[in-house]
């Protein structure tokens, strides 16, 4: 099967500095790795912590056997960006303190495997619906779980931004959780920050996703999130199967 994919990033219209990093690229085995961090905002060195995150997760997935264990080599790798930004944050007062969420993915000949930490979120596109893969590592999230908060309320809390996991929080990282999911021809996979999904509402990004090219999608919707206020920065990631 035919592929396509795109990582973008933005500053958006309100912040002087973009804590947001993106990756999309071709591994060994036929893999391609998305991934997309965000910097956690009010944190010293976000941007550091972002970077680190994916130059490391990048790093570590190049020296695994991918193939013989994806979900493992994902959790894996996440840890190992974990392990990276704790110890930056550790030994060096000007980085104490940073942290960044993390949304990835591996897709190879139809198969996606994804992973997250934080509120970063990966999307899936397919038959003309959107669907949310994973879900958000956040105190709302947690509210309304335990049936205290609405979805709706969630969306609209002063607390909405609080996350309660994220890379380079704590010492010890476990990734619980690896979703694995077939991916028909025509599907598309968004990974992206909260810059993106607080900005432009589900309708517009599968109309968006569904209707153009992996590039041309992902540079409509930055404009989009820019045009309903670009209040915080903007990461993606794009995969289309053909």
């Amino acid at each position: 099967m035919s592929q396509s994919f795109i990582a973008l990033r933005d500053r958006g219209r309100q912040r002087h500095v973009n804590q947001d990093q993106a990756v999309a690229e071709r591994l060994a085995g036929g893999f391609i790795l998305l991934a997309v961090a965000d910097g956690v905002g009010g944190a010293r060195a976000g941007e550091v912590a972002s970077e680190e995150t994916i130059l490391q997760l990048v790093k570590t997935l190049r020296g695994e056997d991918i193939a013989r264990d994806t979900a493992g080599a994902l959790s894996r790798a996440i840890v190992s960006a974990n392990e990276r930004v704790y110890g930056l944050s550790a030994a060096n007062a000007d980085f104490a303190g940073m942290a960044t969420t993390l949304v990835a993915a591996l897709v190879r000949e139809g198969e996606a495997w994804v992973a997250n930490v934080g509120d970063s979120r990966a999307y899936l596109c397919s038959g003309g619906r959107l669907r949310a893969l994973t879900e958000d590592d956040s105190w709302v999230m947690e509210q309304v779980r335990s049936g205290a908060l609405s979805r709706e309320e969630a969306e609209r809390s002063p607390f909405r931004n609080a996350i309660t996991r994220g890379i380079g929080v704590e010492e010890r990282l476990v990734i619980e959780a690896v979703e694995s999911i077939t991916l028909a021809p025509g599907d598309v996979l968004l990974l992206c920050s909260d810059g993106l999904y607080r900005m432009v509402d589900d309708g517009a990004l599968l109309a968006e996703l569904q209707s153009q090219a992996p590039e041309q999608a992902g540079k409509r919707l930055i404009e989009l999130a820019n045009q309903g206020g670009g209040i915080d920065n903007i990461g993606i990631a794009v995969y289309r199967q053909e």
